[in-house]
């Protein structure tokens, strides 16, 4: 195992470690970096980068220390060497840019003090010539990254924060991420990015500086062109480095042409914003191959190659890098977020099950997901659930963030299912370079704010819309080539007749020890979106009232169901994950309007009341109930109407409102489901 350290014990000193082992990583050395010098304040972006490498270096055997900055050794690195208590079997080698021999030779000095024995030394100066970037302490080594899919080219704009001051840029941005023949990305450090989504340009797709490794930057760009006084640190040097050595096009814009100064192979471009469309279009664009395969000539790159340096550490014959393993056939992994409803893993099933023989797609999935997915024949690997005893909302992410990028590689294809899409879904998209898919519901309510919502959109090859039963509630606000719609995502069971139906209601009485003349289910949600105690209390209230009725509240496995339900005597709290099979024999359905929930019930023909949910973070319930209901095909009662809810009850069981609907529902002529057609999308079998 390889350690990487730096010569002072700082933010940036650690930004740089960060950057030297990513690279080294993907070289496919073995890298950690000791915990201990973790900053206090590290950023969010910075923490799922560092979260694969940070490790208690009592727990691992190194094979090799490497101190990057080794111009400057402060007391902390020197005292944190000391206390390693390094074997001879474990080379150390020193890097740094350093002024003259005496410089060398004091740095090379002080470690060997602390180790007890001399280090190998390497010399930037040397190996590299002049630096890129002034006081860079990592050795910025480019290196080739896999070219991106066939498709319109991509231009990344990194530019300093002071460019937000000039009221233009923005407009002139949004003006070039309308032209057709590529697509414009930016890239702003500090709070640049929140500054773009809070102003009228929030359509812009843009980056933070660390919001990924250069190397993740490098693989979804084409071309890159670089805007202020200088090179923008070290971060976007490595950008632009591994950029060049990949065959694609770095623009120098800076002010001082500091890329073309330090002998970069770049192209010189335009210092005004405004100039940029006009030279990409027609200087870049007709060039690019011919302009990239000169830059991977340049003497200047070799001297800067990863080669070189691993040369030079000694890397290459210690490590025996292996060349990479020829890709496995591309895999499809699920990944649902969820609530109590569990509704995002039910759809993604159904569609993974329409599949069909040779597909094999796997689940990642949160805990209360995962009886569902593995009790329909599939893999899965467990997520881990939020917690308030998390230290940080985004705690679990990160960790799901590493299980995820273990198990997926380059060429999988992933399929997301959710509202918001996760740090951990969105850098494992774009590290891996997956093919990916994002089935979104479309039945937004009025006002809600999108633009975080459809933020990361563009990580997605495409989005599946799952369609809803009634044409007016097909509302999705995105729209484009990569936005498919399809029908309905939903559930089908075989209809039982009348005798099968009464059969297996008197063995559902014998099961619960009781007979049943009236069933009555109750599905109103975990409590998550919105606390339905109070409609439960008065539902059993008003059954146990009817002789022969038995009123089952069903709840999701490991859902907690309010106290006090278990006192009444026609009630019952049924934990499964086959609700529908009960519905398909109930005399009526009291239910929330989730996606999955209403077109069961509806497909089925289940006479239904339902209760809509309306938390701020979900779909509109109530205008897909009323949709229904205005149809005559259900009844819609929102929460607070519990009087109207009783009404209605005894409209169902005792004015044959019941029978009426379930005529009605028979007739009524809904769109085909939509399973195989999704399926097909995500497959790419789709006929188009």
């Amino acid at each position: 195992m390889i350690l990487i350290e730096a010569g002072e014990r700082t933010d940036k000193a650690f930004d740089a470690k960060l950057l030297v082992a990513t690279q080294l990583a993907a070289r496919g050395h073995r890298v950690v970096l000791d915990d201990r010098t973790r900053p206090e304040k590290l950023e969010r972006y910075q923490k799922y980068e560092a979260a694969s490498f940070l490790a208690d270096l009592g727990t691992v055997t190194l094979t090799r220390v490497i101190l990057i900055g080794a111009e400057s050794v402060g007391q902390e690195t020197m005292m944190g060497l000391r206390g390693m208590r390094l074997g001879a079997e474990v080379a150390v080698s020193v890097v740094g840019r350093f002024a003259d021999r005496q410089s060398a030779i004091a740095a090379r000095a002080k470690v060997a003090y602390a180790i007890g024995r001399e280090p190998d030394l390497v010399d930037l100066a040397t190996l590299q010539g002049p630096p890129l970037v002034a006081s860079a302490i990592s050795p910025l080594a480019a290196a080739p990254t896999p070219a991106p899919p066939d498709r319109l080219p991509h231009l990344f704009v990194v530019l300093p924060q002071e460019a937000l001051e000039d009221p233009q840029t923005l407009p002139i941005l949004s003006a070039v991420d309308n032209l057709p023949d590529y697509r414009l990305n930016v890239i702003l450090p500090g709070k640049g990015k929140e500054q773009v989504k809070a102003s009228r340009h929030a359509g812009l797709t843009v980056f933070g500086y660390s919001e990924l490794s250069p190397a993740a930057f490098a693989r979804l760009a084409d071309i890159a062109a670089f805007f202020g006084d200088g090179v923008p640190g070290e971060r976007m040097a490595a950008f632009a480095l591994d950029l060049m050595r990949s065959g694609r096009v770095a623009i120098d814009c800076t002010s001082g042409g500091g890329f073309l100064t330090g002998g970069a192979p770049v192209l010189r471009g335009p210092e005004e914003i405004a100039a940029l469309a006009n030279y990409v279009q027609h200087t870049v664009l007709v060039n690019r191959g011919e302009i990239g395969r000169q830059a991977r000539k340049s003497p200047w790159l070799t001297t800067h190659a990863v080669e070189a340096l691993e040369s030079a550490l000694g890397l290459v014959a210690a490590a025996g890098v292996a060349p990479a393993p020829a890709p496995a056939p591309g895999r499809v992994v699920f990944v649902p977020t969820n609530g109590i409803g569990l509704g995002h893993a039910r759809r993604c099933t159904l569609i993974a099950e329409a599949m069909g023989d040779g597909a094999d797609p796997a689940f990642a999935a949160f805990p209360s997901c995962v009886p569902l997915v593995r009790d329909r024949g599939f893999d899965c690997l467990p997520l881990v659930q939020k917690s308030p005893d998390h230290p940080e909302d985004h705690a679990n992410d990160l960790v799901n963030y590493l299980r995820l990028r273990r198990v997926l590689r380059a060429g999988d294809r992933l399929v997301f299912d959710g509202g918001f899409v996760f740090d951990s879904i969105h850098r494992t998209i774009l590290e891996h370079g997956l093919d990916a898919t994002w089935i979104r519901r479309g039945l937004w309510q009025a006002g809600q704010a999108l633009a975080t919502a459809l933020d990361r959109e563009r990580a997605f090859a495409r989005v599946i819309v799952p369609g809803e039963a009634f044409a007016e509630l097909n509302t999705d606000r995105s729209s484009g080539a990569h936005v498919r719609s399809v029908g309905p995502i939903v559930q089908r069971l075989r209809q039982p007749d009348a005798a099968s139906r009464a059969a297996r209601r008197v063995a559902l009485g014998e099961t619960l020890g009781r007979e049943v003349g009236e069933l009555v289910v109750t599905m109103l949600g975990g409590g998550v979106a919105a606390d339905r105690t109070a409609q439960m209390q008065a539902l059993a209230a008003m059954l146990d009232a009817r002789p022969g009725c038995l009123h089952l509240i069903v709840v999701w496995p490991g859902a907690v169901a309010p106290a006090g339900l278990g006192s009444w005597k026609n009630t019952r709290v049924v934990q499964t994950q086959n609700a529908l099979a009960l519905c398909q024999l109930a005399d009526l359905v009291i239910s929330a309007t989730g996606y999955n929930s209403f077109h069961e019930l509806l497909y089925h023909a289940v006479p239904t009341i339902f209760v809509p949910q309306m938390a701020t973070f979900m779909d509109d319930q109530e205008r897909r109930a009323r949709a229904a209901s205005d149809r005559g095909l259900a009844e819609t009662v929102l929460a607070h109407e519990l009087l109207l809810l009783e009404r209605e009850v005894r409209a169902f069981l005792d004015a044959g409102k019941a029978d009426r609907l379930r005529s009605a529902l028979a007739v009524v002529d809904l769109p085909a489901p939509g399973n195989d057609d999704a399926a097909a999308v995500i497959l790419g079998k789709e006929q188009r």
